[in-house]
């Protein structure tokens, strides 16, 4: 092997991979920069360092499945790959050339990763870190994980050249690529299996290989040996078999400028084509796009339509393999757009003989975009079949959503792609281009989509103006104009593409924002409210006597009746406090439920439950059950007195918003409901009508609500983030570009406390049921509503539901008094 034509091999694969070689770190040290610049998007947790691994691991394949197609099928497209045969150089010493460069640009593709990957996760707090490692956030030990991700990325690198050289197009090489890997990593489980015993299976993963490490570095090492071993025999017959004849083809191949038909295309096919007459211009520019590509669209649309078949299944596992497997296809079945005209710089060949450019582009982008729209019909199609099996029940979006985010993002991809395919000098770089910045496209937008879920209809717009790029660009494509005459206004182009979703979706928010309502902000501010006597008597209001969710109580331990008459007695006599000697949950014992609405202590079930407590049951006046209804009447006595001592606490401030909903609003439902129930049995009672007399009257009921809704806004004001209001966290968002949302915010918190205080001042409480939706709407714009809890059964209930049962309350004791009084 001559060094110096060594040396001169190595200089020129060097400088045609150096783009690429240059581009991946770049883009490493790209996304882990943007990945930082998100912090607040996702939790500090899993997600994040999920990414950050992914970043680490998946980006240097571009080195490893990209270089040798670029080394390769770059060549083969320019015709300087035959021609090497013509230079004193072996195939060993073309193929050592090839395989050095790339090694080491994978090499520097890795030292760069690795180099990011530690120092974001070193920038962490020890705090963040140890939280990391509890949720196995890190995929520890990181040695492990780091040889398996270099021996996979060797294993892709020599499997991408055993296909580049194997296969004239470097397309259909890089398609190839992907069973050839999976067959290598399926064989080295095989064998592993075989090998091992099963017994020494169990455990986790990184324990299994640290237990049985020499045969894992074996199998390996042997399966590395195999790709290389192929890999040379590829490179040998491509570069050797025949050589005559392929030395003589790259000679008259060599490209001179325009490209021109070959000889035998212009003598047998294209002559036999013109045999039913001449090809009208608009069928024969389809057919100069179609047939470069055949092969390959055939091929991505074969695996894009299984993919999207796979997305119908009824298991959530194969909705995610589905979606895996047509989303990476879609992509590159766009970067074909203008593959083939780019090859050799056929587009001279339409410019020179002045074709509209117009013409072109359409004849360029459409059967692409119909191959992508008829794939995307079929993933509609599952989805529908998979919404008839009613698979995604437990999902929070129906499929509708999905399916319009998917559509979205997969028109949006295919206008970026099919731009990027256009511009770049080298085709197969394109090819790889066009995913690359479809990814980073999507972590520009990830700030304002994972926001903005339903908002993906935005992205319309991004694809309007990559498509009118492309349009625009044509002429320049087509004269072979790829300086800074092409790359400025595309660059332009792309930039507005991204930004322009920005533009719109904030600014739509900003517009739609509430005006502040100033004089009634002061009127707030100048209401006086009864101050809090430090020197007075509180009444304890405990935890026993607060619900969160009323028909959760049924998963709480039941109380045993034992002493049960005792307790109640000095509930009622307490002075201090409320909640010390019984619970809600044994006061529902005591007052009891209708046998035929049983509890559920499972929590999925538990919303039956409420149902069960609205309905109490109702004894007869016969000696037999007097004890039950003596317990119950003093049952019922302990929630009327709740519910007045809560409301007074809350008149004077000694009792918060949150509070009222959670003691007196449900304690006056419960008794309002079981004295109606005994009223419309036995009429108005004296023992009934003395637990009427002691109910809260609505002057009392209304000033609790008031003064304790204002005090919760004024406290809501003083405050930063982690703000409550009514009860309710804020789930502000806390992004910097997301400023306007926290004044949405905090306008619609008034908005809200406007419309409660509104329709309790005037007495509306009747009417106030009908207008639950408006309710739930502002709700919803002030960010209370959120699923920050560990589970539903220590997540408070929504505000909304909470004033409905205030509402519910307020109907059954006006239809009580009104009992009472007739």
């Amino acid at each position: 092997m001559n060094r110096k034509v060594m040396q001169r091999m190595i200089w020129k694969d060097a400088r045609t991979v150096k783009t690429l070689a240059i581009a991946t770190p770049a883009l490493v040290v790209g996304f882990f920069v943007v990945l930082e610049l998100f912090t607040g998007l996702t939790h500090v947790g899993t997600e994040r360092m999920g990414l950050a691994y992914a970043i680490w691991m998946l980006l240097p394949m571009l080195i490893a499945c990209g270089a040798p197609a670029v080394l390769i099928g770059g060549e083969e497209e320019s015709g300087s790959l035959a021609w090497l045969q013509t230079l004193p150089a072996g195939w060993k010493t073309i193929a050592a050339s090839k395989l050095l460069v790339t090694s080491v640009c994978l090499l520097l593709a890795w030292a760069v990763a690795t180099l990011c990957f530690l120092a974001y996760w070193s920038a962490m707090s020890d705090y963040w870190i140890d939280r990391i490692r509890q949720s196995s956030g890190l995929p520890e030990p990181f040695w492990i994980h780091c040889a398996g991700a270099v021996a996979l990325s060797i294993a892709v690198m020599l499997s991408s050249f055993t296909t580049a050289y194997w296969f004239r197009s470097p397309i259909t090489a890089l398609v190839a690529l992907v069973p050839l890997v999976i067959a290598a990593i399926w064989g080295v489980t095989y064998l592993a299996v075989v090998i091992l015993p099963a017994a020494q299976f169990h455990g986790p993963p990184h324990r299994v290989i640290e237990q049985n490490f020499g045969t894992f570095a074996l199998l390996i090492v042997s399966a590395l040996l195999v790709l290389t071993g192929l890999s040379l025999f590829a490179a040998w017959r491509r570069l050797t078999w025949p050589e005559s004849r392929r030395a003589g083809r790259a000679m008259g191949e060599m490209s001179t400028g325009a490209f021109r038909p070959p000889p035998e295309v212009t003598s047998s096919k294209l002559a036999g084509a013109m045999i039913f007459g001449r090809p009208r211009p608009l069928l024969a520019l389809l057919w100069l796009q179609m047939r470069p590509i055949r092969w390959q669209l055939v091929l991505l649309t074969m695996v894009a339509i299984a993919g999207a078949l796979i997305t119908g299944s009824s298991s959530d596992e194969m909705l995610v393999v589905g979606h895996s497997i047509y989303i990476l296809p879609l992509f590159l079945i766009a970067a074909l757009t203008f593959y083939g005209d780019s090859v050799r710089q056929r587009c001279l060949f339409l410019y020179d003989r002045g074709i509209s450019p117009t013409m072109v582009w359409l004849t360029r982008v459409g059967p692409t975009l119909c191959v992508t729209a008829i794939i995307l019909a079929i993933i509609v199609l599952a989805g529908m079949y998979r919404e008839a099996s009613d698979a995604d029940r437990e999902l929070r979006w129906s499929w509708d959503n999905r399916l319009t985010i998917t559509v979205m993002v997969v028109f949006a991809g295919f206008a970026l792609t099919q731009l990027v395919s256009q511009w770049s000098p080298r085709p197969t770089l394109a090819f790889f281009a066009g995913p690359v910045f479809v990814q980073l496209a999507a972590f520009v937008l990830a700030g304002l989509l994972m926001f903005y879920t339903r908002a993906s209809a935005v992205l319309l717009l991004s694809s309007v103006i990559l498509l009118l790029a492309s349009w625009r660009l044509t002429p320049k494509w087509m004269a072979g104009e790829k300086g800074k005459e092409y790359v400025v206004p595309m660059i332009g182009f792309i930039v507005a593409a991204l930004f322009l979703p920005y533009v719109v979706v904030l600014g739509a928010r900003y517009a739609t924002t509430p005006a502040p309502r100033i004089t009634w902000r002061q009127q707030m501010y100048s209401i006086e409210l009864p101050r809090v006597d430090p020197t007075a008597d509180k009444v304890a209001i405990l935890d026993p006597a607060y619900v969160r969710q009323i028909e959760t109580l049924a998963m709480k331990a039941a109380v045993s009746p034992e002493g049960r008459d005792d307790r109640i007695a000095k509930e009622l006599s307490a002075t201090d406090s409320i909640g010390q000697h019984l619970s809600f949950k044994e006061v529902m014992q005591i007052i009891k439920v209708r046998s035929d609405y049983p509890l559920h202590l499972h929590q999925d079930l538990a919303r039956v439950n409420l149902d069960a407590y609205l309905k109490p049951h109702v004894f007869p006046p016969t000696p037999q059950f007097a004890d039950a209804r003596e317990k119950q009447f003093d049952a019922v006595g302990v929630l009327v007195k709740w519910s007045r001592v809560t409301r007074e606490q809350a008149v004077d401030g000694a009792a918060d918003f949150n509070v009222v909903m959670g003691v007196a609003e449900i304690a006056d439902l419960i008794a309002a409901r079981v004295m109606t129930a005994y009223v419309e049995q036995d009429g108005v009672t004296p023992q009934l009508k003395e637990l009427i007399r002691l109910v809260p009257d609505e002057k009392l009921v209304r000033e609790s609500r008031r003064n304790s809704l204002i005090r919760s806004w004024r406290r809501y004001q003083s405050q930063t983030l982690g703000e409550r209001f009514a009860g309710e966290y804020s789930h502000k968002p806390t992004q910097w570009w997301l400023a306007v949302e926290r004044t949405r915010a905090d306008r619609y918190v008034d908005e809200l406390c406007r419309f409660l205080l509104d329709r309790w001042l005037s007495g509306e409480n009747s009417a106030f049921g009908g207008e639950l939706a408006e309710l739930q709407r502002l709700e919803r714009e002030a960010y209370l509503v959120g699923g920050q809890a560990i589970s539903n059964y220590f997540e408070d209930p929504k505000l909304s539901d909470r004033i409905a049962i205030a509402v519910d309350a307020d109907a059954w004791m006006d239809r009580l008094r009104r009992q009472v009084a007739d």
